[in-house]
């Protein structure tokens, strides 16, 4: 497929696939800074939605796993090490970070009055994919989740998904999704459920009850729940007019129950929280793969590491392009200079090639008169130095 993610990532330089760790990525410089900004976006919008950010370990006594139910619903999946300390304890790569949250949790000792708790992590997870089902970034061993966990009251689980949901809005615009293009889905209760139908009852009715309050269309699908509690899924449609489902919003009556997480109430006494799993984009590798196909490479200007080619005539231009990188870089927006000998047409033509959002020609008359010469698709401008950083940020905001 012309446009299929590995294909783009081996062009631009993003990523390898590992050679010594299977299913696992070792990132380039480029594709590092993909990463690094979407990460830092998330960071931002979550911390202006009164998020805590924690970080935890990714190796857990066994025993961690067993209290949570992953090591009886999810055992097949996960990476054990081998013991050769001479105790009794078995170790285990975490490949969810929801029991560390809710040790988290227990350890703050919150009251009534703090809640709700919204807490993330940028948690590297792992899991052990048979070989067979891996697939780039789409499917891999190790990979990072925009994690987090609300800890609520019963009575706040409504106001708290408006507020995900608005926030998932939000995030999904600022990658060029429109409302249109996501679809929901609930997933009702799997066959290794735990916890009793009666519990499951309920919780599937609260989110089912929340969506149609909120007048939001969603399609049922039976049997695709997690083990602990039903989920609200977030599908995205693509330029290739395919779905692909990222967030996620997970209500949980159990876990908490499960491992003694615990607040004081109006009455002073111990109620087990409702936990909230939710993450908006699910694993950013498989999401910057979807990002990689749905724009061609091309990505958003705030996004792409190739954003703007500076291209001098000669290298007589290259303080002055200089001056222009240095601008952009305060912005926040990635520029390369290409001072090699070519010819201008060829210059160009690697700019096309490196996906680069625009160009900016610059000449002895350019230096001059203190412009910039822009090459546009429709048409090229010309704008003062003086006028470029309000220019940028005005495409950025778009």
């Amino acid at each position: 497929m012309k446009n299929e993610h590995r294909k783009i990532a081996n062009d631009l330089n993003l990523f390898k696939l590992s050679d010594y760790s299977s299913g696992m990525i070792v990132w380039l410089p480029k594709g590092q800074k993909i990463y690094q900004s979407i990460e830092n976006y998330l960071r931002e919008i979550q911390i202006n939605y009164n998020y805590i950010e924690v970080k935890s370990p990714i190796i857990a006594n066994s025993e961690l796993w067993k209290k949570s139910g992953h090591l009886d619903n999810f055992k097949n999946n996960m990476f054990f090490l081998e013991n050769n300390q001479g105790d009794d304890s078995n170790m285990a790569i975490k490949p969810m970070n929801c029991p560390f949250h809710i040790d988290i949790f227990k350890h703050l000792n919150y009251s009534y009055k703090d809640l709700p708790i919204r807490m993330s992590e940028f948690g590297l997870c792992h899991r052990n994919e048979p070989s067979g089902s891996l697939n780039g970034l789409f499917r891999l061993r190790s990979f990072n989740q925009d994690d987090g966990h609300i800890f609520c009251k019963k009575d706040q689980i409504g106001s708290e998904l408006i507020l995900f949901i608005n926030m998932v809005y939000e995030i999904y615009l600022k990658f060029g999704f429109k409302k249109e293009q996501i679809s929901i889905k609930l997933a009702f209760r799997p066959e290794n459920k735990i916890g009793d139908d009666s519990l499951w009852d309920l919780s599937e009715n609260y989110l089912k009850q929340a969506l149609c309050d909120l007048e939001i269309d969603f399609e049922e699908l039976v049997g695709e729940g997690a083990f602990y509690g039903p989920k609200i899924e977030f599908n995205l449609k693509d330029s290739l007019n395919r779905n692909w489902q990222c967030g996620v919003f997970q209500l949980d009556f159990l876990l908490a129950e499960r491992l003694g997480a615990s607040f004081i109430n109006e009455k002073g006494n111990k109620e087990h929280p409702i936990i909230l799993h939710r993450a908006a984009l699910g694993s950013i590798e498989r999401f910057i793969a979807i990002l990689l196909e749905h724009y061609n490479g091309k990505l958003p200007l705030w996004l792409n590491p190739n954003a703007i080619s500076i291209l001098p005539i000669s290298n007589e231009q290259q303080q002055y392009a200089l001056k222009i990188q240095e601008i952009l870089n305060k912005i926040g927006v990635s520029s390369s200079i290409d001072l090699s000998q070519e010819k201008m047409g060829y210059k160009i033509k690697k700019s096309f090639k490196d996906k680069s959002n625009l160009m900016f020609i610059l000449g002895n008359n350019e230096v001059k008169n203190q412009q910039i010469s822009i090459k546009l698709k429709e048409d090229n401008i010309v704008i003062n130095i003086s006028e470029l950083e309000k220019w940028i940020k005005h495409l950025l905001i778009q």
